[in-house]
This record gives structure tokens, C-alpha cells and sequence, in this order.
């Protein structure tokens, strides 16, 4: 095999890309956001090969990479290409290195192929409930193979890489944390033009897709308990993509009488959540469990506190900037909204310190780590080769 680094044959680097396609939430993001920048910083030493549902998907890219569509539905393609398209390719290309960006290496690789996996978290291990049965069933079974056929796993949290070393101790070693970050979003625009009713830093915001693992039911639960104290309660907006998973937020929203309080937007465009970020009271994003916390990192470049649970990797993300509640209880919830209010002095401290924390996160930082890391992944799968 020809030597991939410190000569002049080039790195060659293999990508499943098929985050770029459709609706993936913070995952898309999470590509998006490195890929370009790994790219652009690797120089002429790297060879890319991107493997895609589409040419269209990729367009954002650097067009200097060599790029392998499969032309399947996103949907099944999610399932099949991980033991069809992405195994023939890697047999047809020899990469030095596969980088999977989330969660699943492809069934077979040329064995001097090194894998990198990125873990963005194990909800099928700790809220299998809350995930589709073809996601939980999928990443039940590919995580696992993944991490034990991967030479190095990259993942998005201290608290992602100790449910790694969990349930795979033969992992921890080969474990890297690198924290993703959050996109410069534009100017915000008036806030009026968004929702004529809301008030400047008199409102809650929630953002994410509504889906069980983000908690809504005792978020509005709470909230209405709140309400009840005082009149004049700040309102609470909820913007993100379309949901799943059973969750009516109307019929919530009726049943604690909450159809003046609540704002239900939608899918919202970035300029108009740069307006939401730029004018809220607070953040609050008491979910059941997640892997980082994107719209926390965005919260804390707009200096808001962050009202969040005090499980996974939520407390890490937020910092000093978290109020943490008990996301099972919707009185801890109801107190956090209240304190946010009426404690104008413990408002200030959290806002304080979400400038500071917010610092922590840079995808320049990020792309630089993860890009390290596969070079030493193919620095690793060569001298594991040559040992054989």
C-alpha cells in the first residue's frame, strides 16, 4: 500500500456525505459546517472522495474531490447504503481513510482501510423510546460494528464519550472529543415582522424539531404551571421543522390553555432565527437526552441563558450559562421559567457567562481536530498493515 502521509502520494479520504441530503437536523449541520472547511484547509496532500445520494447535495463543496452518487431516496438509502453503495465504492477507490459522520461505518471496508466514526450520541441505548424503530434498529447494530471495527471514534461531548466507554470499554482509547460549534447566522431582522405580539426580552424560545426526545409535553406542562403564578407571564415560542412521533402541540397547547401564551412557528429561515436568538429572554431546552445540544451553543453566541436538563450532555454544553432542570418534572421546569423572571440578578450572571462559554465552540477549531484525527487513523491503519 502506498504510504498516505509525508510523501508525495496524497491522503486519500473517503466521506458518506448522505447527511447533505434532505431534512437531517443538527446532523446536516454538523457536515456542513466541517466539511468544507477540512477541505479547504487539508492542501494538496489530500485527496477527497465523496459519496452522495446526489451531485446536487454537493454543490456547496470544494468541486476538487471525486464524487460517487447512488441516486437512492433518502429515506432508503439511509438503510442500504451502508452495505451497497458505500462497500463497492470503498472497494473501488481504496481510501486510506472512511470518515462516517454519524454513527455508522459501512458493513465491509478494504482491510487497509482505517474507519473513523463520529458518536453524536447513544439515545438507542438511553431513550430507545423516543427514536424511530428504523433509526434505533440501524444504529443499535451499525454503531456497535462501527466502534469496534473503527481505528479512531470521534465524539461530540464529554458525556457522549463516557456512554461510548460504557457500553464499549475496548473503544475508550481509541476515542477523541472534538466539540462541534454553531454557524455565524445573519442580521437579524425586526421582530415585529416575525411575530407582531411578541415583546423584545419578554419571551421563552425553544428551537428543534418537535420529536419525543425533546420533551415538549412537561415543557408546556411546566410553562402552564408558571402561568398560573403570574399573570403576565413572558410567552413561550417554539420554533423548528415538522415533528414525528405522535406529539400534538395544538391539542398540548388546548388542553393547558395556552393558545394566547404559546407561539408555534414552524420551520424557521436563519435570518428569521437570528431575530428569535437576538430578542429572547432565555433559551430553554429541557430535553431527555441529547448528544450536544446545537441550539444551546447557538443561544450562548447571542449571550441568552440557557434553561436546560441536568442530564447528558447538556450541563457540559451550557456551563455556567445552565439552569438545569430535572426534565422529568414539570415543577423544576415551572421554576427555572419563574427564576428566570424574577431573579434579574441570576439572569445577568447567566448571561455573563454565555459569552464566555461560547467561546468554547469554533467549527475552524473543529475541522482542524477532526481532519487530525483522520490522518492519524491512516497513520495508525499503516502501521497495523505493515506489522501484518
Amino acid at each position: 500500500m502506498a504510504e498516505p502521509a509525508g510523501t508525495l502520494t496524497p491522503l486519500r479520504i473517503a466521506v458518506d456525505c448522505s447527511l447533505l441530503s434532505g431534512s437531517n437536523g443538527g446532523l446536516g449541520r454538523y457536515l456542513r459546517a466541517l466539511l468544507p472547511r477540512m477541505m479547504a484547509s487539508a492542501g494538496s496532500d489530500v485527496d477527497w472522495y465523496l459519496y452522495a445520494r446526489s451531485a446536487a447535495a454537493c454543490a456547496q463543496l470544494p468541486p476538487a474531490a471525486r464524487l460517487r452518487q447512488d441516486h437512492l431516496p433518502e429515506h432508503l438509502g439511509r438503510i442500504l447504503s451502508p452495505a451497497l453503495s458505500l462497500p463497492h465504492w470503498s472497494w473501488r477507490d481504496k481510501p486510506h481513510v472512511f470518515w462516517a459522520p454519524a454513527h455508522r461505518l459501512p458493513v465491509w471496508l478494504p482491510s487497509t482501510t482505517a474507519g473513523v466514526v463520529t458518536i453524536h450520541d447513544l439515545a438507542w441505548a438511553r431513550v430507545p423510546e423516543t427514536l424511530r424503530r428504523s433509526t434505533r434498529l440501524l444504529d443499535r447494530t451499525l454503531m456497535a460494528r462501527s466502534a469496534a471495527r473503527a481505528e479512531r471514534l470521534i465524539s461530540v461531548s464529554g458525556a457522549t464519550a463516557t456512554d461510548v466507554a460504557k457500553h464499549w470499554p475496548n473503544a475508550q482509547a481509541r476515542t477523541r472529543v472534538i466539540y462541534g460549534a454553531a454557524e455565524a447566522l445573519p442580521a437579524p431582522g425586526p421582530l415585529a415582522a416575525i411575530a407582531p405580539k411578541l415583546q423584545e426580552r419578554h419571551y421563552f424560545l425553544f428551537v428543534g424539531t418537535p420529536e419525543p426526545r425533546k420533551n415538549l409535553p412537561r415543557l408546556l406542562e411546566g410553562y402552564a404551571i408558571a402561568c398560573e403564578k403570574q399573570a403576565d407571564f413572558p410567552p413561550l415560542v417554539i420554533a423548528g421543522g415538522h415533528g414525528w412521533g405522535g406529539e400534538n402541540l395544538e391539542a398540548l397547547i388546548d388542553h393547558h390553555q395556552l393558545a394566547e401564551r404559546v407561539h408555534l412557528l414552524g420551520p424557521v429561515s436563519d435570518p428569521m432565527l437570528a431575530t428569535l436568538y437576538s430578542n429572547a429572554l432565555c433559551l430553554v431546552m429541557p430535553s431527555l437526552y441529547e448528544g450536544f445540544g446545537l441550539p444551546i451553543v447557538e443561544a450562548l453566541q447571542y449571550g441568552l441563558p440557557v434553561i436546560t436538563s441536568n442530564t447528558s450532555s447538556m450541563p457540559e454544553v451550557a456551563g455556567p450559562a445552565g439552569l438545569l432542570v430535572n426534565p422529568l418534572a414539570a415543577a423544576s421546569i415551572a421554576d427555572a421559567l419563574e427564576q428566570i423572571v424574577q431573579n434579574l440578578p441570576l439572569r445577568a450572571k447567566l448571561a455573563e457567562a454565555a459569552s464566555r462559554q461560547a467561546l468554547h465552540y469554533c467549527w475552524d477549531r473543529a475541522a482542524n481536530a477532526t481532519l487530525a484525527v483522520l490522518r492519524d487513523a491512516a497513520a495508525a491503519k499503516r502501521c497495523t498493515s505493515s506489522r501484518n
